[in-house]
């Protein structure tokens, strides 16, 4: 143990060494509430703000990073910037078949791990600062920065603050305007739906200890949006819905999560929905796409379409703007 805390301290050291031209000043403390500003000298740095309300400012952009965070893994590769990533974490899916170490999850980090790799900022996700968080950043003294997007334009800043934090900006910029312009015509494709003619919908996320599902204010209410179906579930996040609900609505499509298996919808109360009757049950093609909050959400979204009212829809979506080795559809089509 003695020998594993003064590897620490040594890697900390090397670090506190290689970060003073990089994090120059973190005007707010662990709260996020503060609204300091920075020093007269510092009026040229590179500014981000986290999901916490934190300010950091750098003198240039970064080039060694850390992400414990699988959707802002996603962004810096579909920005060009996965070459500045030194560290992952377990749960990254895009790019496929990376070779980062791997210094934790968004519950457990490896400290020994993250130090030795000398990342002159960590990214993380989260509604609250994690405990973990406040121990890299306070700590560590590493600069730890959260993201909690969750919503489309959300998706678009947090894109744009990470090609700010990178040099990639211009390619941060390609990107937000490829979302904006696929998500106008994904919308476009279906505006001639009309209220009336809305199929309803119901999201199977799981069945353990009851049937949860995705009501307002979730990225899938969003998709549905789009795509203008209705969705059953009315409260608000994810929750159990009373099988009493789903009988009663009878929903015209079932969307099973990929971990659900199609025997589900075998018993009462979804063997009795017009969706089991008219076999409009769809399993989703890839967690990733759809619970990841990244740029990708847009194939989730025009997939959604696909299936549900239009199956050309693909054709017609904007060419992503960055040639990448694996295109953002690798794990789709």
């Amino acid at each position: 143990m003695e020998k594993r805390l003064t590897a620490i301290v040594i890697a900390l050291l090397v670090v506190a060494s290689g970060l003073t031209a990089f994090a120059v000043y973190n005007i707010n403390n662990i709260s996020g509430s503060g609204t300091h500003q920075p020093p007269s000298s510092a009026t040229k740095l590179i500014k981000v703000t986290d999901s916490a309300g934190r300010t950091f400012y750098f003198l240039n952009p970064v080039t060694r990073i850390v992400s414990l965070d699988p959707s802002s893994t996603a962004t810096l590769y579909g920005i060009g910037a996965f070459k500045y990533l030194v560290g992952g974490n377990e749960f990254d899916s895009y790019p496929p078949n990376e070779s980062l170490p791997n210094v934790g999850n968004s519950y457990s980090v490896d400290y020994e791990e993250l130090v030795s790799l000398q990342p002159q900022v960590v990214l993380g996700y989260g509604a609250t600062l994690p405990s973990y968080g406040a121990y890299i950043n306070n700590t560590l003294g590493i600069p730890f920065i959260l993201d909690n997007p969750n919503s489309f334009t959300q998706i678009e800043s947090e894109t744009l603050m990470l090609g700010n934090l990178t040099g990639c900006y211009s390619n941060a910029s390609l990107v937000v305007n490829w979302m904006q312009q696929s998500l106008s015509y994904l919308g476009n494709s279906t505006s001639n739906i009309s209220p009336s003619e809305e199929q309803t919908v119901f999201y199977f996320l799981d069945n353990y200890g009851g049937d949860w599902t995705a009501g307002n204010n979730t990225f899938f209410q969003s998709y549905f949006d789009v795509a203008h179906l209705k969705n059953i579930a009315e409260q608000d996040g994810y929750y159990t819905i009373n099988p009493e609900i789903i009988a009663n609505s009878s929903p015209d499509i079932i969307l099973l999560d990929q971990y659900v298996p199609i025997s589900a919808v075998d018993t009462a109360p979804f063997n009795e929905t017009n969706a089991y009757y008219s076999n409009q049950v769809y399993t989703i093609f890839n967690d990733n796409f759809f619970q990841q909050p990244d740029f990708r959400v847009v194939y989730a979204v025009a997939w959604l379409i696909e299936e549900t009212s239009n199956p050309l829809i693909l054709h017609g979506l904007p060419l992503f703007p960055i040639n990448l080795p694996y295109p953002p559809t690798n794990g789709w089509t």
